[in-house]
């Protein structure tokens, strides 16, 4: 039976937000679902996102298949302590992949530091997600297609796909560069599988950002009545390829 997969989730406090989430909302909103695994990051206004990635890698221990950890902190300031705590992540505590916030870390893509961050990914063998939608300019879509081409072996997930606004953005980047992915969370249902249709249910996968949106984001895709081979494909074989998740 396909796995179900929310590629996109957060643990602990935000200050930059002002959000809050934790191991027992997610966990009952995966058994209300039907989520079989959610891969969980630091917000990026947390406080001490070394400590939550601590947080996150004892949740994995708790709940083993259940949670994946995916590093997330800012790559401003001194870029030895960054590639460390990510190369820790990756090889100690076992995550899959690591975040470029673009608002929430204030990165430009195009910028040194925000090379830093697709250079340790691909350094690693891990993918790279960077948020896009709110917080243009560094969020357009089209600025990790540098990067993509940069980096041809590195994986990109584009998450927030735009983010509704600019979606059509992420859609067109990801038609140009064929190793950038769409994380859907927050567009609108018709997108999704305009996304799907032109680039590929191999391309495209469901996430949800928040707990109290995973049942927003399962019925807009119930809502398209897809084939269940692309369903299945969206909901969990995507994120399960890209991540290279393993049980």
């Amino acid at each position: 039976m396909a796995k179900v997969i929310d590629a996109h989730a957060h643990l602990g406090e935000c200050c930059v937000f002002g959000l809050l989430s934790t191991e027992e909302e997610m966990l009952r909103r995966m058994e209300e679902c039907g989520v079989d695994a959610t891969i969980v990051q630091p917000y990026p206004g947390a406080k001490n996102a070394c400590q939550t990635h601590d947080r996150i890698a004892e949740m994995c221990a708790r709940h083993p298949g259940r949670f994946f950890g995916l590093a997330s902190l800012t790559p401003h300031g001194n870029y030895d302590a960054y590639r460390r705590e990510v190369e820790r992540c990756v090889k100690d505590l076992h995550f899959v992949g690591v975040k470029l916030h673009t608002i929430g870390h204030g990165v430009n893509p195009l910028s040194e530091d925000g090379d830093r961050v697709f250079a340790t990914a691909h350094a690693l063998g891990v993918p790279a997600m960077v948020h896009t939608g709110p917080g243009v300019p560094f969020a357009l879509p089209s600025l990790c297609i540098p990067a993509a081409q940069k980096y041809p072996g590195l994986k990109i997930i584009l998450a927030h796909a735009g983010f509704a606004v600019f979606s059509a953005e992420a859609q067109v980047a990801a038609s140009v560069c064929g190793n950038l992915y769409l994380e859907t969370s927050w567009c609108i249902g018709e997108d999704i599988r305009w996304m799907i249709s032109s680039i590929g249910p191999e391309r495209v996968m469901m996430g949800a950002d928040l707990p109290s949106n995973v049942p927003v984001e399962f019925a807009k895709y119930r809502a398209l009545d897809l084939a269940s081979e692309v369903y299945d494909r969206v909901m969990g074989g995507t994120a399960v390829e890209v991540f290279h998740l393993k049980w």
